[in-house]
């Protein structure tokens, strides 16, 4: 096989790894099916048993694919049998290692670092990274091939909603495609009806708790969305527009001026619960967004975990 024998994919990208992952088999297996000779294990659970099937002649053709997935929580005993593994692999076998890094060091040996700087040599490693491209631009030009129109503003929209991951992107716009079919336009109010992160109910909930400064209500309801399996970074996205929302309303308050007419969208019981909230406890701006960056910094360094310091920005609000 004149392809690499084994494959690393990694970055936090995950639609652009599974292009990159559906491109490599491709070339393995052409226009055939692949049969037997696809096999996909998680990293997650150990995934030892895919060395062994990689090492494995393939059935009935001249090649076969193995995958691993979740890379960043392989263990110890998997990384070990892959750097053996890449000493000796079966020429007949394309070994696609897919995840959003490898694991840190452990016990003061790297093995994550010193497999991927052998595949630099004996396989091939290819890195992507989320911001490679505009997610705006992506969603609108994923309806444009569907044959809808998306407005600007309503894909920007559904980036703050949804994060800038462009697999969830893909995911939110093939349900907007869908939901207007027939139209073929794409506005703000389809996405607000169809955006599915997170139910909106039970996101008010925990927005007004933060307006009505009740950390004790606020971390209740974030812990029944956590438990949901919603990721932090996604809750905090979706507070983001939220508080835009809420300052919105203060502003329009404040100058007189209908929320309606301010392009605003809120239930009615929801708009009048804000406004009495926002009257006893007006929101401070600066303060809020100074937060709500520092939160989305905390993410990307912190060792405490997102949920932690997801907590930590619901207490900071509340105050």
């Amino acid at each position: 096989m004149s392809l690499p024998t084994i494959a690393l994919l990694l970055g936090d990208e995950t639609l652009a790894r599974k292009q990159a992952e559906e491109a490599w088999t491709a070339k393995v297996f052409g226009g055939a099916s692949p049969g037997f000779n696809l096999a996909t294990f998680s990293a997650a659970d150990g995934a030892e048993r895919a060395v062994e099937v990689a090492r494995t002649v393939p059935m009935m053709a001249k090649a076969r694919v193995v995958i691993i997935r979740d890379m960043e929580e392989a263990p110890v005993d998997l990384l070990d049998a892959l750097l053996e593994y890449e000493a000796k692999p079966n020429p007949s076998t394309l070994l696609i290692l897919n995840g959003v890094k490898l694991p840190a060091a452990k016990g003061g040996v790297d093995r994550g670092r010193r497999l991927e700087g052998k595949l630099r040599h004996s396989g091939s490693v290819e890195r992507f990274k989320s911001g490679s491209r505009d997610p705006v631009r992506f969603a609108v030009e994923r309806a444009e091939e569907s044959g809808c129109k998306m407005e600007m503003r309503a894909a920007r929209i559904l980036v703050e909603l949804v994060g800038s991951e462009l697999g969830r992107v893909q995911t939110e716009t093939d349900k907007l495609i869908a939901y207007v079919d027939g139209r073929g336009r794409i506005g703000v109010e389809d996405v607000e009806a169809v955006c599915s992160m997170v139910a909106e109910a039970i996101i008010w909930d925990l927005t007004d708790a933060l307006v009505r400064k009740d950390p004790n209500q606020a971390l209740a309801v974030a812990h029944r969305l956590l438990e949901t399996g919603e990721a932090p970074h996604r809750l905090l996205a979706m507070i983001t527009w939220q508080m835009r929302q809420l300052l919105s309303l203060q502003e329009c308050m404040q100058r007189g001026v209908s929320p309606r007419d301010a392009g605003i969208r809120m239930p009615g019981r929801k708009m009048s619960a804000a406004q009495d909230a926002l009257r006893r406890r007006p929101l401070d701006s600066t303060r809020i967004f100074d937060t709500l960056a520092s939160a989305n910094r905390s993410f990307n360094r912190s060792r405490a975990g997102d949920r932690r310091v997801f907590e930590g920005l619901l207490l900071s609000l509340s105050r």
